[in-house]
């Protein structure tokens, strides 16, 4: 069984081989299609192969050097190497034409679609018709030569009808009764081309295969011009975008769109009958073929860089990115100069295919590490580029199985699958930059709002500060004022007694009136210097007011700060109003309290500072202790006469500007505390 299947396999193998091995059917040289019969090939056409090796000195050889030349080449040689090996050979055809009508014969050669067609029409000899016997030949006035140049790489020539124009055909006229002599160089240099043999067409056949060569539906034509309808407006879009929003990554989608449809429009053009760009000057198509496909990328890139913001959030990313620009933009500028050069495509084929399928691998490894970040953004890239390659793959795909393996898939154009994806990643795209812009104006309303809230704050602020400085202004005010009211009466008395055991007593009492002012003076200097902004720096100035005191009255303390204390940062006039009641209680304790122990406490637990002044001194039964009072009475004027000085009111008006809450717990002969709560929220 294996063996016949074997043998089957075999038999197969070599009837293919034979199949492929049969002579090809070769298409006429030259045909004639035409309503009449006086057009006639005088002589069979004969060829003719130049070698054209410039790297070696061949040079392509003109009319005078061929007219008379005597070609030998044979058809089907001709034809294998203008269909196989082309670019070496500069190829000639002779034909003989003969018109035996009375009448002129407007003529079209159609030579396919060659790249460089040069038709010349030469006379030969004319012949006159005899009436009693056949048509000889008879001397007559010659007709004019005729040379024109056509092919897909040339410009289009003025034509003498529509119908010439839309076949691509060359023009000729053969005068009644003439023979002449038809000469064809054809040069071709690129592998994208369609040739089937020459034909020769008069006005009706012409007019009539142009009508039955007409496709059957305009789809293909409709679809490319909705497509480069698409491409024009989406262009005017992202522009008018580019001159409100001003931003770098409209201004790439703009040129990546633009070298798309100057890609597709350089394929497509003569579809839709009017010359534009690539029809005036067609070598452009060559020169320009790869080059409008690299450049698109290296532009992409760039978008993709400003649209994700890679400088500030991919850095990493950002640096390989420019270094594939770099290289994307010298490989268009060698790509054009070798192309400038040589003309060589196929090799310019081989180059693009290996470093774009490279370029094509580094995608997917950047896509892939984008991917990881999880960003809306990100998912708009990888879904436009997903879109855009599977088309191209598409594309690929079915023109190597129409084109390698001759499978007609029923597929319009190929263009189609690129095409759709290039709008599925225009539109993926377009979202993109809507969401880009979305989130930018909610950045920009969510930093005015910031903004107006520091402004506001910034108000608040500055009506605090104006209170504080009032403040400050009133403390001087009261305090200096009234100091230096009772300094300047002292004096007075000082000067005018006559008791000197008064005078030194009032010259003492100026002495404590200025030590206290200079002490309070240097208590606002110090609430208000930026650099005692810390509670930290406060306990320290209370630690060493308190040490100063109890050391001099040999009282036995204890202060017990919590070590996470420089972490709490609060306002001046906070800072001020602590200070003030901490002092107060500490002047209390070491002047009435005639305690022998004291112990200060400060503790901060997130939200709350504690702050307790606590002794063992006589106490006091209930309400406010006397000297209290009297202290309160000594500082009447301070602060606006509202008992805002440094008596037990004081430290309870102080509190309250705060919001703090303060407790005075006391016992009689057991000592007295003190404590202060501050919520720091």
């Amino acid at each position: 069984m294996m063996m016949k299947r074997l043998s089957l396999s075999t038999c197969f193998f070599l009837i293919c081989l034979l199949v492929r091995a049969q002579q090809p059917d070769y298409p006429s040289p030259l045909t004639t299609v035409t309503a009449t019969r006086w057009l006639v090939i005088s002589d069979s056409p004969v060829c003719c192969l130049d070698s054209i090796n410039t790297s070696r000195g061949g040079t392509i050889r003109d009319i005078a050097t061929v007219r008379d030349r005597v070609f030998t080449t044979s058809w089907p040689r001709f034809y294998d190497q203008l269909i196989n090996s082309p670019r070496p050979y500069v190829f000639w055809l002779q034909a003989g034409l003969r018109n035996e009508g009375d009448s002129t014969l407007d003529l079209s050669l159609a030579c396919g679609n060659l790249d460089f067609v040069d038709v010349w029409l030469l006379p030969e000899r004319t012949h006159a018709a005899q009436p009693n016997g056949p048509r000889e030949p008879a001397l007559r006035s010659p007709m004019s030569p005729q040379y024109v140049s056509d092919g897909a790489l040339r410009t289009t020539p003025a034509r003498d009808s529509y119908l010439q124009r839309q076949s691509h055909t060359v023009p000729l006229k053969l005068p009644a009764h003439t023979s002449a002599r038809l000469l064809i160089r054809v040069r071709q240099l690129t592998d994208d081309y369609r040739f089937d043999g020459f034909a020769i067409y008069d006005a009706a056949s012409l007019a009539a295969g142009f009508v039955r060569n007409l496709p059957e539906d305009n789809s293909n034509l409709v679809i490319q011009m909705l497509f480069q309808g698409f491409l024009l407006c989406q262009l005017l879009y992202v522009l008018v975008q580019w001159f409100i929003v001003r931003r770098p990554e409209y201004w790439y989608y703009f040129l990546y769109m633009f070298l798309i449809a100057g890609y597709f429009l350089s394929k497509q053009e003569p579809l839709f009958g009017v010359r534009l760009f690539f029809t005036r000057w067609p070598l452009l198509r060559i020169y320009l073929g790869k080059t409008l496909l690299i450049l698109p990328y290296y532009v992409y890139f760039r978008f993709v860089r400003s649209y994700l913001d890679f400088p500030r959030d991919y850095p990493r990313l950002n640096y390989w990115f420019i270094r594939l620009e770099y290289f994307l933009l010298a490989y268009a500028v060698l790509d054009f100069v070798y192309m400038l050069l040589t003309f060589n495509r196929g090799v310019q084929t081989l180059v693009y295919t290996i470093v774009f399928s490279i370029i094509f691998l580094i995608s997917i490894g950047f896509t892939i590490y984008l991917a990881r970040f999880r960003q809306p953004l990100v998912y708009f890239i990888v879904s436009g580029s997903l879109a855009v390659g599977t088309g191209h793959v598409l594309g690929l795909v079915f023109s190597y199985l129409e084109i390698e393996r001759h499978m007609d898939l029923g597929v319009p154009d190929i263009f189609v699958f690129p095409q759709c994806g290039i709008i599925l990643e225009i539109l993926c795209f377009t979202a993109g930059l809507s969401y880009k812009n979305r989130k930018i104006e909610q950045e920009k309303i969510a930093g005015q709002e910031k903004l107006i809230e520091q402004l506001k704050a910034n108000d608040l602020l500055q009506t605090r500060m104006q209170h504080i400085r009032n403040k400050i202004a009133q403390d001087l005010h009261d305090d200096i004022g009234s100091t230096l009211s009772s300094i300047s009466i002292l004096s007075d008395l000082a000067i005018h007694g006559n008791n000197s055991a008064q005078a030194i007593e009032t010259i003492t009492e100026i002495k404590d009136s200025s030590l206290m002012l200079m002490e309070r003076m240097d208590d606002i200097v110090w609430s208000i210097n930026p650099r005692n902004d810390s509670l930290e720096n406060l306990l320290m100035r209370v630690r060493h007011f308190a040490t100063t005191l109890f050391e001099a009255r040999g009282v036995d303390y204890t202060i017990d700060i919590q070590k996470n204390i420089h972490e709490v940062r609060m306002p001046m006039e906070h800072r001020q109003h602590i200070y003030l009641i901490l002092k107060e209680a500490i002047n209390n304790l070491v002047k009435y309290a005639h305690a022998s122990e004291a112990f200060i406490e400060v503790r901060f637990d997130q939200r709350y500072l504690n702050l307790c002044v606590r002794d063992n001194g006589c106490g006091f039964a209930s309400g406010i202790p006397p000297f209290g009072v009297q202290r309160a009475a000594e500082n009447s004027g301070n602060e606006n006469g509202n008992g805002n000085g440094n008596g037990i009111p004081g430290m309870y008006h102080r509190a309250g500007l705060m919001n703090a809450r303060i407790d005075i717990a006391s016992i009689p002969g057991q000592g007295t505390e003190i404590q202060l709560t501050v919520d720091l929220v």
